[in-house]
């Protein structure tokens, strides 16, 4: 994917991110199915970065600029589609010929 729709896709999770804080009514109470989707979106948010970093730092074993991404909200989705699933995907196809 190009960049620009990379930075398009990181807005986008940063505006969700604020929609969902600044929603007036979400409580367990009142909206339980909406808070425990934010809740799940929040882990999501707060864990991913924390595998990509781990993941990078396993298969290059130094420090890259790739890595820089833990700090852009959603950035690990970056890592996801562009470096991790087209490696395990040539691992797969590397096996199975």
């Amino acid at each position: 994917m190009r960049p620009i729709l990379w930075i398009f896709v990181f807005f986008l999770v940063s505006v969700c991110a604020m929609g969902i804080m600044f929603y007036p009514h979400l409580s367990f109470d009142d909206t339980p199915v909406a808070s425990r989707i934010a809740v799940g979106y929040f882990l999501i948010l707060s864990l991913g970065p924390y595998w990509m970093l781990y993941d990078c730092w396993q298969h290059d074993k130094r420090f890259t600029r790739k890595m820089w991404l833990f700090f852009v909200p959603g950035g690990f989705l970056w890592y996801y589609f562009e470096r991790f699933r087209p490696r395990q995907l040539s691992k797969r196809q590397r096996v199975h010929p």
